[in-house]
Parts: structure tokens; C-alpha cells; sequence
């Protein structure tokens, strides 16, 4: 599998227009539009470079990854940008992961490509070796440049809701005055294309020449679709509750569920395999965000103590006890049991997404985060939780002396299964108000789906009750989903989606103390953030209002 490389694309003062013609096609060239125009090499290039802007949230904010701002996890260094999101200072003028203008300039860049790139021949070309094979491969590149457009619109209109939609390549004065539309108009552009390029895109691209991996394909549209549905149909977009679009979220879940035979999509049997070097080809996954080889994740993420460990994202005693025990009971730290050995018989995915004290972990050695042990406080850098990150990181990896480290691929999951069953979960209950309801466009139940989820091979976990209310199985659908996706990039959104900021108010750690070999756990609040109904939303920075006055800033910023 080759992987993506994103390079030089135009500056910021050329948001959304064309001021020059020519595009970076690598770090040290500049071709003009008729150069590119007539090499097929270099129009893929450029396709390629889109590509570059998918995001991925391996430690990118700040060295911190997105879940650190949120009750999952926290940071361990304060002078990261992601504390922003959580100790006040974030505002229009010193911002957090602003997006706006990245893919803006990733949508200029697309629409370039429809403008410019499509229909076109390579005439000088006609006479090689390849030119049939590109003359197959070259067509669909439209299509993937499509997709990759309407996931730049979804990016920006889950951080700021009402912005600019815009389909073609503008002036500097028309990108300088382009008025906003309103989120529901975005989700829709993004459902229309995604409905469209589901009838466009290749199920695979295993019987096509001249291409890559990791690349936009039907499943991959309908994905998208189907969480674009979903986040309009949710209560932060959806104030009136209309149920249509609930409905029209499960409808969109079950194209995928209802094809997933002909997609060629299933549960994989290895949880464990869908975080590792090569995850993209599981069964599960739908599109990943291919980010190279490197150890820096590992690095950041071992536990300190550990060769060549830093720290980074530590998950917290709120996500760690949101794993249920194996038999399906809620974990509970009043019970005095469980609280004696909170580690023992939980929830297998705990285990696979969690590093607890006692672990054998990243090698045959146990780690110690209790107080005064190898890896925990009073240790500078060591985590605040009483936990470190397993999910995603490679253990296979040693900076101890002597190993011969090698450098190992990382794929960010943009799109998997998993998620697919549990949007179909959350939009049926609140479409019907029955965990139990089906239709003929919906033959499974929320009830069925969120239980494929849970009973995978490998998870076993017990299923869900055909008795419960629907508020009930929704606030199990809710901690699903918070539990299986984890460190995927999804809480953080999820909670804003939901409106459920509230909820994570409050960060608990957990207190591991060592009384002569026999370890005592305590649950302790570590820190309670404010929380305002700005949140929901990002500021739009002060610099882009700047330029563009017809833009709205978010309520409360």
C-alpha cells in the first residue's frame, strides 16, 4: 500500500481563488496549468495532494489527540494548544485547531481539479505502454475528488455550522465576500453528492490499474452520507426533532448494512486488528487516512518510565469505567468487589483500548502506576489518571538499548463498520421510540444492530435486553459508542451533536496506592471544566471576519 503524501498547496491569502497559474506538484516544482493538463503523472499528483487533506488525529493538536478534550482523557502537558478547549483561553483571536481556512484551501483545490483536470485525453501519450490503463483509472478520479470536497464541508460544518458553500473556483473578491449558507443547506449538498457518487465510485479498486490503497469508494460515500444524516438529524442541528430525519438517518446506516455483502464490509473477528499497521484490510474498515511510518506515536504514548516513553493522551477513570464488567453489569466503584480489583473481567475492548495499572505493557513487564512506582507520579510527566493509551499504539516497538526499532505504518480510521451499526442504532430508536421496530426500507432492529456490535467475535460482550424503554437503550447506544470508538475522534463531536457538554464536566482519576504489595484503588476528581453553550461550536477566528464580512460569528464568541 502506498501512502499519501500532502505537499505545498497555496497560501493562505489565496483562500478559496486562483492568484496565480500554477500549482505545487511537489516540494521543489511548479508547472503551469498546461504542464499539468498534459501529463496524466501529474494530474494524479494533484489528486493525491486532495487526498492530503483528510485529517487524522494521531497527537495533531498540540501533540495531544482530540480526545483530550473531552472526558476521556486528558493531556499531560499544559503548554499544548488542546488545553485551549478546556481552561478558558480559547477565543476568536487564539483559536484551537482552526480548520477553516485548511479545507477551504482543500476545496479551492478541488474545485480547480473539476474545472481544470477533468476530460481530459494525454493525446502525446496515446502511443505508451500504460495510457489504456490510465484511460480506466483517470475517469474516476472526478468522482474521488467529489467525495473528498463534500468530507472537507463535513469537517467544517460540525466546527462551525453556517459557512459559504461554494462549488467552483472563485476571485479573490468574490471569496472575500461569499455570503454563508446555513448547515442544514451544507449537510444537504453533502447527502446529495454522497447519494450521487454512491452510484459512481468503485466497490474496490482491486481489478484497477495504476492505483493505490486507502482510496474513495462507494462504501466510503455511502459512510459519509450516512453520518452526515445522522449529525443533522441530532439535536444540535435538528432543534425542532423533526423525526423524518431521524428516519432518513437510519435509512441512509442501512444502505450500507443492507449491501454489506456486495461492499464487501463486516464486524472483523479481531478487534485488536483494526488499530494496527495494517488495518485497511479488514473487512471492517471502510476508509483510512494513511499517515506513513514513524515511532512518534509510540514515543508519545508509553508510558513514562518506559524507554524512550513521554506520555501524551492518558484516558481517564470516566472513560475507563464506562467499560462494563464481562457479564454485562455496570461497572460500579461503590461496589466494594469490584473496587478491591477494578481491572478483573471487563469488557474486552477495556483492555485493548486501556493501559491499567498491573499491565504487561508495551513489553513482558508489568507497569506500575501507582504512587512511587516505575511509572507513576511523583514521576515528572507521568499520567494524572492513574492510565495510559493503548489504543492505536504499536507495542512491537523498543527504544531500549540496543533494540533495533523500526519505524511502523499508521492508518487513522476515517470510516469502519462498527460505526455504520451504531448510527443505524441511534437514528432507529429515535425514529420509532421502539428498540424493537422495523420497517420494509429498515428490516433490523436498533436493537439487532447495536447487539452485532457487541457480540463480535472476540468481544462476546452479552446482549442488550429486548426490554428496555428507548430512553434507556438510547443511553446505552450513547456509552456504546463511546466505548467501541474511543480514541477515534468521535466523542468530541458526539457530545455537541447530542448537546450533552454537561456531561463532561467533571474528570475523574483513578488513585493507586501501594500498601506493601497489596494495591488500594480510589476514584478522585482531578479537575471540573466550564462549560458554556458557546462550546457547541468553534469561533470563527477574528483574521477570516477580517476578510470577509459577510461572514456570522458562532453565538458567544
Amino acid at each position: 500500500m502506498k501512502f499519501f503524501k500532502k505537499i505545498a498547496t497555496l497560501s493562505l491569502s489565496a483562500l478559496l481563488c486562483v492568484s496565480c497559474d500554477f500549482m505545487d506538484c511537489n516540494e521543489s516544482d511548479y508547472y503551469s496549468l498546461e504542464e499539468i493538463q498534459g501529463s496524466y503523472s501529474r494530474v494524479k499528483q494533484f489528486v493525491t495532494n486532495v487526498y492530503g487533506f483528510l485529517p487524522s488525529n494521531f497527537c495533531n493538536i498540540g501533540g495531544a489527540m482530540l480526545d483530550a478534550a473531552t472526558d476521556d482523557a486528558v493531556h499531560v502537558y499544559e503548554s499544548s494548544t488542546i488545553q485551549r478547549f478546556v481552561n478558558g483561553s480559547w477565543s476568536a483571536n487564539y483559536t484551537v485547531d482552526d480548520q477553516f481556512s485548511n479545507y477551504y484551501n482543500g476545496i479551492r483545490e478541488a474545485n480547480f481539479y473539476l474545472e481544470n483536470l477533468t476530460d481530459l485525453k494525454f493525446e502525446s501519450w496515446e502511443t505508451g505502454d500504460d495510457y489504456e490503463d490510465w484511460m480506466v483509472t483517470y475517469p474516476n478520479f472526478e468522482n474521488e475528488i467529489r467525495f473528498l470536497r463534500a468530507y472537507f464541508y463535513f469537517e467544517l460544518v460540525r466546527r462551525y455550522q453556517n459557512i459559504p458553500l461554494v462549488t467552483k473556483v472563485l476571485s479573490r473578491e468574490e471569496a472575500n465576500t461569499a455570503e454563508p449558507s446555513s448547515a442544514q443547506d451544507i449537510f444537504d449538498f453533502i447527502i446529495s453528492e454522497c447519494t450521487e457518487l454512491s452510484t459512481l465510485l468503485p466497490i474496490s479498486y482491486d481489478n484497477m490499474p495504476d492505483i493505490e490503497g486507502g482510496r474513495a469508494t462507494r462504501g466510503a460515500a455511502l459512510a459519509l452520507k450516512a453520518r452526515a444524516a445522522l449529525y443533522a438529524a441530532s439535536p444540535l442541528y435538528n432543534t425542532a426533532n423533526d423525526q423524518s430525519k431521524w428516519v432518513a438517518a437510519a435509512e441512509a446506516a442501512y444502505e450500507i448494512i443492507g449491501n454489506r455483502s456486495e461492499l464487501g464490509y463486516g464486524l472483523d473477528n479481531s478487534f485488536a486488528n483494526l488499530f494496527g499497521a495494517t488495518n485497511y484490510n479488514s473487512s471492517e474498515v471502510i476508509l483510512v487516512r494513511p499517515t506513513g511510518t514513524s515511532t512518534s506515536f509510540e514515543s508519545a504514548n508509553y508510558p513514562m518510565g518506559v524507554s524512550g516513553g513521554e506520555t501524551s493522551t492518558c484516558p481517564t477513570e470516566n472513560l475507563a469505567s464506562a467499560f462494563e464488567m464481562a457479564d454485562g453489569e455496570d461497572f460500579d466503584w461503590n461496589n466494594a468487589e469490584m473496587r478491591a480489583n477494578p481491572y478483573a473481567n471487563r469488557d474486552p475492548r477495556f483492555y485493548l483500548t486501556i493501559v491499567h495499572n498491573g499491565m504487561n505493557w508495551p513489553a513482558d513487564k508489568a507497569v506500575e502506576i501507582w504512587e512511587g512506582g516505575a511509572n507513576g507520579l511523583p514521576l515528572t510527566n507521568a499520567t494524572t489518571t492513574g492510565y495510559y493509551l493503548r489504543k492505536y499504539v504499536d507495542n512491537s516497538i523498543s527504544f531500549e538499548a540496543g533494540a533495533t526499532t523500526s519505524a511502523t505504518h499508521h492508518n487513522w480510521i476515517l470510516f469502519r463498520y462498527a460505526e455504520v451499526l451504531l448510527n443505524y442504532a441511534e437514528a432507529m430508536v429515535n425514529a420509532y421510540g421502539d428498540i424493537n421496530h422495523t420497517t420494509s426500507t429498515c428490516p433490523l432492529s436498533a436493537l439487532e444492530a447495536i447487539n452485532q456490535v457487541r457480540g463480535r467475535s472476540g468481544v462476546n460482550m452479552p446482549a442488550l435486553p429486548n426490554t428496555l424503554s428507548a430512553d434507556e437503550f438510547l443511553k446505552r447506544v450513547k456509552n456504546e459508542r463511546r466505548v467501541e470508538l474511543a480514541f477515534e475522534g468521535h466523542r468530541f463531536w458526539d457530545l455537541r451533536r447530542w448537546k450533552d457538554l454537561d456531561e463532561s464536566k467533571d474528570i475523574y482519576a483513578v488513585k493507586i496506592t501501594n500498601n506493601n504489595g497489596t494495591m488500594n484503588y480510589e476514584r478522585t476528581l482531578l479537575e471540573s471544566r466550564t462549560i458554556e453553550d458557546k462550546l457547541y461550536f468553534y469561533p470563527i477566528s477574528n483574521s477570516e471576519l477580517f476578510k470577509n464580512e459577510n461572514l456570522v460569528q458562532n453565538p458567544g464568541w
